[in-house]
């Protein structure tokens, strides 16, 4: 079972909680997930901060608490270094590996959830199986109530304009030519060296809601209305060593931690 101490408090639609789900996995360790709801998740937040920080995830691990999924990846290397290793030890490599991470994080994070929110705002898509399913029942209501005010905060907050949207758009894109640049075209290479690093995985988490790889959280369901830009947008990407290579993570890297996890990993709330 996981131990008492491990907790990644989060929100289940994130990819930034998506990104720390899947380093902690890459490193082997069993974990539990809190799941918090947007707008009451402060309460919380602000407390094992004490104020610095109102975001998600953050890691509670033995007593220490580590917000930012940045630093969580950095924190977990430091910590469990008998664990497989997700940065390489060679310097020039390791340099590369640490570009590539803060790069995919500040370049796709911010742009990807202003761009897909607003697909999905447009597109009067109902997220609240995402953003709410997996919470305990009674959580679950408290979510479905304020889903209206939550969906408004988003819109204002991270949608904003739709000169900003298209600007987060282009900015996805400078990722993507560069993720091909790396990859050298071929949708089989990792970023760096022969095997994953957290660069990869920043780049397959924080692309996820938008290329909806099956294996991802935001892969579509059976009789799921996908917004006709974003499944435009896929389709691209299919085409695309890019979208290709985003497939490829989840089906080959993501898939195989989650078949071999272990017991326990399952998330539940407090």
């Amino acid at each position: 079972m996981p131990p008492s101490g491990r907790t990644l408090y989060q929100f289940p639609i994130s990819h930034f909680s998506e990104k720390s789900r899947w380093n902690l996995e890459a490193k082997g360790l069993a974990f539990r997930a809190h799941h918090l709801i947007p707008g009451l998740h402060l309460l919380v937040t602000r407390r094992l901060t004490k104020g610095a920080s109102g975001t998600v995830p953050i890691l509670v691990d033995q007593g220490e608490i580590i917000h930012d999924s940045t630093d969580i990846a950095l924190y977990l290397e430091r910590a469990y270094p008998d664990a497989p290793a997700l940065i390489p030890t060679t310097p020039a490599e390791r340099e590369r590996v640490l570009e590539l991470e803060d790069y995919f994080d500040a370049t796709v994070g911010k742009n990807v959830r202003r761009w897909v929110y607003a697909q999905l705002l447009e597109g009067q898509v109902d997220f609240r199986p995402l953003m709410f399913g997996a919470l305990a029942r009674p959580s679950r209501a408290v979510g479905h109530a304020m889903y209206p005010l939550i969906k408004r905060v988003i819109q204002r907050q991270y949608v904003q304009t739709p000169a900003k949207v298209e600007a987060s758009r282009v900015k996805l894109l400078e990722g993507l030519e560069r993720l091909e640049r790396e990859i050298q075209g071929d949708p089989a290479r990792y970023l760096v060296g022969a095997s994953l690093s957290i660069a990869d995985i920043t780049a397959a988490a924080l692309y996820a809601p938008m290329m909806g790889a099956e294996g991802s959280p935001y892969a579509p369901q059976p009789g799921e209305t996908v917004p006709l830009r974003l499944a435009e947008m896929r389709a691209e990407l299919l085409a695309r060593p890019a979208g290709q290579w985003l497939v490829r993570r989840y089906r080959e890297d993501r898939r195989r931690l989650a078949q071999g996890f272990p017991t326990g990993r399952a998330p539940g709330n407090a």
